[in-house]
């Protein structure tokens, strides 16, 4: 088990700089190798990568873009939107679940054609969506509902909503039955039996201001959770505990997992990418990698280590106080990988 570790948040910006500045765990070993233009007038939200076809999927505003992974061929509109959330790859990769978060439903589409096979009305604001292994059901996090509604694929509709007692945006699985999501306004994790439909449990989260990205480290029983107040707290999946709490940058919006590197990355939106080491029992920060500012979104492909990461030209907000605007046409992905 890994010893508890809590960081003074005034000590975060020190930590960040000697982290970035190659103190820890010698200089630093990743970078951007690439850049691929993904074009498109929209912002963007999640993105997910499928191993089946080495394909990444953005959820990209009015529209899902796609990206081969290996060949880097691009399709900037491969399927309409209404303010997406997540294109989740599902049946080895030949099927998209899409979440529409202005629509209030999910569309499930070819994912070569990006054709619709189905729309599926759901609860309020669907933002993430997963593709649960051992049921094969589809889970949608309904941020303004406050539900997660679970999709039967086979017959293509809602066969439960589990009310969960706030707003749950990201989501994640553990492979053995559970489904972990976050209530970003009630500063919680929450633990789903995907078999049964119901809450298992709900655990406070100390510490941790606005939760928004989260995977499971099911290797170590641990949850990897992005906080709005630039920590990464990692909780015992089991009891709910806090395990650590790591410095992070401002404005992280995900986290995930490699699993084959034993790696967990967390993209924030100021342009830096903490990596996160399980390989013992402690699990330290390794590297703060200097990406783009508004890259806080990004997929893992399991295969080469590559992060993928979207972002794209910034401008002022369109009100005061309000969220960075977005230049027309500039979306575009980072790859992150190994100094060659």
């Amino acid at each position: 088990m890994l010893n508890r570790q809590r960081i003074l948040l005034l000590s975060l910006s020190a930590a960040l700089t000697c982290i970035a500045q190659g103190s820890v765990a010698g200089t630093a070993a990743r970078t951007v190798l690439d850049v691929i233009k993904v074009g498109g007038p929209d912002g963007w939200d999640y993105t997910t990568f499928d191993p089946a076809t080495h394909t990444l999927y953005i959820a990209h505003g009015s529209a899902i873009a796609s990206v081969n992974a290996m060949t880097k061929a691009v399709t900037p509109h491969l399927a309409d939107a209404q303010g997406a959330h997540i294109a989740a790859p599902y049946a080895g990769g030949s099927k998209l679940l899409v979440t529409h978060g202005k629509a209030n439903q999910v569309t499930l589409n070819d994912a070569k054609t990006g054709a619709v096979d189905a729309t599926i009305p759901t609860d309020a604001k669907p933002d993430a969506a997963l593709v649960e292994p051992t049921t094969g059901r589809g889970f949608v996090m309904a941020n303004g509902g406050g539900t997660v509604d679970v999709i039967d694929l086979n017959s293509k509709a809602v066969i439960a909503r589990i009310a969960v007692g706030g707003a749950p945006e990201a989501a994640t699985f553990d492979g053995r039955g559970l489904v972990f999501t976050h209530l970003e306004d009630h500063n919680a994790l929450v633990v789903i039996d995907a078999k049964a439909m119901k809450v298992r449990a709900t655990y406070p989260m100390s510490g941790c201001e606005e939760p928004s990205g989260i995977a499971a480290i099911p290797n170590k029983g641990l949850i990897l959770s992005a906080c709005a107040n630039q920590i990464a707290r990692l909780t015992n999946a089991t009891t709910g505990t806090e395990v650590a709490s790591l410095p992070l940058g401002k404005h992280p919006d995900s986290a995930f997992w490699d699993e084959n590197r034993h790696l967990g990355y967390v993209p924030c939106g100021d342009g830096t990418l903490t990596v996160i080491s399980f390989k013992n029992d402690a699990a330290p920060v390794t590297e703060v990698v200097v990406t783009q500012a508004g890259a806080r979104t990004g997929a893992v492909d399991p295969a080469t280590g590559f992060v993928y990461l979207p972002t794209a030209e910034l401008g002022p907000p369109a009100k005061p106080g309000g969220h960075p605007s977005v230049v027309p046409d500039t979306l575009k992905v980072l790859v992150i990988g190994l100094r060659q």
